[in-house]
């Protein structure tokens, strides 16, 4: 009886190896991988009557090769953008981007007044204090997921002013 199991067991823990190997067969794991990181990812809910929304990130690119960001998504919404805001004539404009690229130790923040995620189509609405998976997908074929906090028009305000009144000596 316990020959069989230590036998089953072992069994398992072989089919287990051979699974992840095939899994990761076709494609090799080296150092030119960018290694990315996401923080303080967060997502305004929808204000009444509106048709969008956006999402604020940091996003930084930890190694020696540069990332290319080329999509989000964020479970519940159907369609996320990326987009950034610039300076022509004098005027502010917004305007979709199609790829970002992160050099190398290089952090891009997704903030106010500059490059952040423009979501819409809700599938159902979203809740101040939930939280929802968000993939972003790079041009090499990777893709980095976690969680982005859905927060009030009245936070990210509060966020945004005390960013602005810290001041570094």
């Amino acid at each position: 009886m316990i020959k069989q199991c230590i036998s089953i067991v072992l069994v398992s823990v072989l089919s287990l190896f051979s699974s992840s190997s095939m899994a990761h067969s076709g494609h090799e794991h080296d150092a030119d991988v960018a290694i990315i990181k996401v923080s303080n990812a967060q997502v305004r809910e929808f204000l009444p009557a509106t048709t969008s929304s956006v999402g604020y990130l940091s996003i930084i690119n930890h190694s020696d090769t540069v990332a290319t960001l080329t999509k989000a998504t964020i479970d519940g919404l159907g369609r996320v953008e990326i987009h950034e805001h610039s300076h022509v004539d004098g005027m502010m404009k917004m305007q979709k981007v199609e790829s970002l690229t992160i050099n190398a130790h290089q952090q891009i923040d997704f903030k106010p007044g500059g490059y952040h995620l423009m979501i819409f189509e809700p599938q159902e609405p979203l809740k101040v204090g939930q939280q929802r998976k968000l993939t972003l997908y790079f041009s090499d074929g990777n893709r980095v997921f976690t969680n982005a906090q859905v927060v009030s028009l009245a936070s990210q305000a509060e966020q945004s002013q005390a960013s602005k009144q810290h001041t570094h000596h």
